[in-house]
C-alpha cells in the first residue's frame, strides 16, 4: 500500500507538472522559430498542430506496444 501511494504521489506532483513544464516550453520555442515573420497565429496553429499530432501518435502507438510487451512476457515464461 505504501509503495502504491509514493507512486501516486511521485507522479501526481513531480512527473506531471515536469511534464506540462517541458510541453509548455517545447511549444513556446516552437512559437519563437515559427513566428519569426512575427505571424502570432500561424505560430499558435501550428504549435497546435505539432503538440496534437504528437499526442496523437502517442495514444496510436500505446495500445501495439502494450500487446507487443505482453506477449514477450507471456514467451519467456514457458
Amino acid at each position: 500500500m505504501l509503495k502504491y501511494t509514493g507512486d501516486c504521489l511521485l507522479t501526481q506532483y513531480v512527473i506531471l507538472p515536469l511534464t506540462f513544464v517541458s510541453w509548455r516550453s517545447m511549444l513556446t520555442l516552437y512559437d519563437i522559430i515559427l513566428a519569426a515573420d512575427e505571424d502570432a497565429l500561424k505560430a499558435d496553429i501550428m504549435s497546435a498542430f505539432i503538440g496534437l499530432g504528437l499526442c496523437s501518435i502517442c495514444f496510436a502507438i500505446e495500445v501495439p506496444i502494450a500487446k507487443v510487451h505482453l506477449s514477450t512476457l507471456s514467451l519467456s515464461a514457458f
